[in-house]
């Protein structure tokens, strides 16, 4: 029981709101290191969302869009943070989405 609580917390998607809002919780502070955790806590996502038919591994390197946001965090180039963060957002929306309309469908 307790393994499964685990399992859904660390690959389901209150990690993926964790990861998300410590990222923009980092970009906004300017404390690189708050994007950096934020981007250990999506690998396990990104490595779930990598075994989707037809992604072919590609989502594994949304983690690498993060650590990139957390470098621009620390180069003090906002802009730049923001953007780097996009794929991870539009990654996790697309997930919502998927779920939703398929609840919807069935």
């Amino acid at each position: 029981m307790m393994a499964q609580v685990f399992v859904v917390l660390l690959f389901g998607f209150p990690a993926v709101l964790v990861s998300l809002l410590l990222s923009v919780v980092g970009i906004l502070k300017e404390k690189f290191w708050l994007v950096l955790i934020g981007a250990v806590l999506f690998i396990p996502f990104s490595y779930y969302l990598s075994g989707s038919p037809g992604l072919y591994r590609l989502p594994i390197l949304l983690p690498l869009f993060q650590i990139g946001s957390a470098v621009a965090v620390r180069a003090k180039k906002k802009s730049w943070a923001w953007l780097l963060l996009f794929p991870a957002f539009f990654a996790s929306l697309w997930v919502v989405v998927v779920v939703l309309f398929y609840q919807i469908r069935s």
